[in-house]
């Protein structure tokens, strides 16, 4: 056993200089990703915490931002703000861009990242910087009035935090499941020996876009609890991203996996259940031979 070992040291020692530097560079880099990675995974904890927060304009007052205008006075306010609205609406701009951009390759190609294992742990620390500019630059458009739980009518509490708990559910259900796929925390994202394959487990199995779809129904719960302007602009603002970012998305998804996505997207709804996936219907991978069928 020891001569084994002194052989493979010995055998490390005359690799080319080129070779181990590359070693070097690609534990370096092995390393920035799980950085990277485990950074996105924390952070995204954290913002989540403060997103509620603001939803539920700061109940227990830690000083974050707010949906309404918590305490305006109202000999000053107004019921609709439209440089406000300029500066919200502009926020989900730069959001949409940094979310849908950064997933396009060329973008990906033109920062360095197209291939490389550190991409998915930069692209998550681009999403904590428009999420974080998201949640702090926002401004209530209506400043006359704010929401609080104790003027909701049961019914609505009861609607609301259905909607709110489903779409945690989904959204955040991604993050402790499959972790390396959103963050890309192990270091191996673009490993080439990784074959890369459609997600057929939950809860790719029940919609085909969790996060997007979580995030949906978190937004509309909170204008359903609220009725108020500010929550309905929020959740106006995310559902356009996320229709338009979705087109985009599931363009890419239908150039690198083909007929396989078709076959899925047929089976498996984009943003809520389906009324087979309820009633315990699941979608089948298809096999290789019916792939080849599907491409003929």
């Amino acid at each position: 056993t020891h001569w084994r070992i002194l052989k493979e040291v010995a055998a490390h020692g005359r690799q080319p200089r080129s070779s181990r530097a590359a070693d070097g560079m690609n534990r370096r880099s092995t390393t920035l990703s799980v950085a990277l990675g485990t950074f996105g995974f924390v952070a995204s904890h954290v913002l989540a915490a403060l997103q509620i927060l603001q939803l539920t304009n700061d109940p227990l007052g830690v000083g974050m931002t707010t949906m309404d205008a918590v305490g305006a006075d109202p000999m000053k306010c107004t019921n609709f703000d439209a440089g406000a609205m300029v500066r919200d609406v502009a926020i989900f701009v730069i959001w949409g861009l940094q979310h849908s951009g950064m997933a396009r390759p060329i973008v990906k190609e033109w920062i360095g990242t197209l291939g490389s294992v550190e991409e998915r742990g930069v692209y998550a620390c681009g999403a904590i910087a428009a999420w974080g500019l998201l949640l702090f630059a926002w401004q209530p458009v209506q400043t006359c009035t704010a929401w609080h739980v104790r003027r909701t009518p049961v019914y609505r509490i009861l609607a609301g935090l259905a909607m709110v708990a489903w779409g945690l559910t989904t959204s955040l259900g991604i993050m402790y499941l499959l972790p390396d796929h959103v963050y890309g925390v192990k270091g191996d994202y673009n490993d080439p020996s990784r074959e890369k394959k459609l997600i057929y487990r939950w809860p790719y199995n029940m919609i085909r876009h969790p996060a997007s779809g979580g995030w949906l129904f978190i937004a509309w719960g909170f204008a359903v609890l609220s009725m108020s302007l500010n929550h309905a602009l929020w959740a106006t603002g995310w559902t356009a991203y996320i229709l338009l970012g979705t087109i985009l998305e599931e363009q890419g998804l239908r150039a690198e996996f083909g007929p396989a996505y078709d076959h899925y997207s047929r089976q498996v709804p984009a943003f809520c259940p389906s009324l087979g996936y309820i009633a315990g219907q699941r979608p089948v991978q298809p096999t290789k031979r019916e792939l080849a069928s599907f491409s003929r």
